[in-house]
């Protein structure tokens, strides 16, 4: 009987850990990092062209040199528009190098843009991208998060090994 009990609870643990491990999203792919891509703009002669990196809920995540001052919304279709999970209501944007100006004049480390209201409001809102910009688009919170639907798996295995330990005893009894 404790052979069982031990053999249960063991094979339980493995399942879990096996489970995890093959559900686990890790940053790299919450933030479209799994094949990093570089991208260069068609540029005329001697026209400037700056790096951009793109992150997070896009079709196509990377590194962009794309022509100055070009606009949040035109770099956003040349990825390819954002996936289905991106939160248009928290972009974020940062420079390592530089302070962010926001659009009225003061400088910050990051600015956050709410591109449907950009949308909305027409293209005098739209966000003039700087050299060396980090652009990062969130994904939209789950509902329910990968860490719930963890622990109520944990709990369902251990509640079965329990169970079927107390059925199994219960028959050797008899």
């Amino acid at each position: 009987m404790r052979r069982l009990i031990i053999c249960l609870f063991t094979y339980s643990i493995l399942v879990n850990q096996t489970f995890a491990a093959t559900s686990e999203s890790g940053k790299a792919s919450k933030y479209n990092l799994s094949s990093p891509s570089e991208f260069v703009f068609e540029s005329y002669p001697n026209q400037e062209l700056i790096p951009i990196r793109l992150l997070g809920a896009v079709k196509n995540a990377g590194l962009y040199h794309v022509p100055a001052n070009m606009k949040l919304t035109t770099l956003l279709s040349l990825a390819g528009g954002t996936n289905n999970e991106a939160d248009l209501e928290n972009i974020v944007i940062g420079n390592d190098q530089q302070n962010v100006i926001a659009p009225n004049g003061e400088e910050k480390k990051s600015l956050n843009v709410n591109l449907e209201e950009v949308l909305k409001a027409g293209a005098k809102n739209d966000y003039t991208l700087n050299s060396n910009d980090i652009v990062l688009i969130k994904n939209k919170s789950p509902l329910i998060s990968n860490d719930s639907f963890r622990i109520i798996s944990i709990v369902s295995v251990v509640l079965t090994a329990l169970l079927t330990a107390v059925v199994i005893k219960d028959k050797l009894n008899d």
